[in-house]
């Protein structure tokens, strides 16, 4: 069946990393210089280590929060500060910004995009992430928003790759099937394995990796 639809990872593959040491370090030090507008006082290799377990710490998803704000409002219980909802909102929205300068946008994400559009090529992306407005944020900052069919980001629609409900979630926003559709991730389990398993055929784009090839699978019968 030709292809009428392809569905983007989108860190590591629509973007591109660059030094995540130092990325992580600009997060670090938005969270020390936060803490002391509590009067909280804690290094950098302090809020490293207390960042250590961030990303797997359990919390409740609770309603009205994203999963980045609900483990930022842990971290900051933790280190003593008792932050408002609106303080911890505001400071989520702008946290991840100097983060996310170490990624930019893959020098052929605006080509590709531009060429898919005009071929009537249905398109989305399914990503794993815990803070769904940074994603919203960065795709205008891209300017790449308009070129989207389905937008579709873990923290915000409760599911996450590998398992096959995010997809079909994202094929339903599309209406395409999984057999019209390509998926393209840089991830062997969550983004290649996960398509796979919900019956869509697959591009592996290792950060960096070219993905206009994405465009003579198209053209295949």
């Amino acid at each position: 069946m030709k292809l009428r639809a392809v569905l983007f990872d989108l860190y590591g593959t629509l973007f591109s990393y660059g030094n995540m040491s130092r990325a992580f370090l600009l997060w670090h030090q938005e969270i020390a210089k936060e803490l002391r507008k509590f009067g909280i006082e804690k290094s950098i290799p302090e809020i490293k280590e207390l960042c250590r377990t961030f990303f797997s710490r359990p919390i409740d998803s609770l309603p009205g929060y994203t999963d980045y704000e609900e483990r930022l409002g842990l971290l900051f219980k933790e280190c003593g500060a008792d932050i408002s909802k609106e303080t911890l909102k505001n400071f989520a929205a702008y946290s991840m910004d100097g983060w996310q300068t170490e990624i930019s946008l893959h020098p052929e994400a605006m080509e590709l995009l531009t060429a898919l559009k005009a071929q009537g090529v249905l398109l989305g992306i399914v990503t794993n992430f815990m803070h769904h407005p940074h994603i919203y944020k960065t795709l205008r900052e891209n300017e790449i928003s308009h070129f989207f069919d389905a937008i579709v980001v873990s923290s915000e629609v409760r599911l996450k790759k590998p398992h096959r409900e995010i997809f079909d979630f994202a094929l339903k926003q599309l209406n395409a099937t999984a057999a019209e559709t390509l998926f393209a991730g840089d991830d062997p389990e969550k983004d290649i394995r996960g398509a796979q398993n919900a019956g869509m055929q697959t591009f592996t784009a290792a950060s960096g990796k070219p993905l206009k090839p994405i465009l003579k699978l198209l053209e295949e019968p």
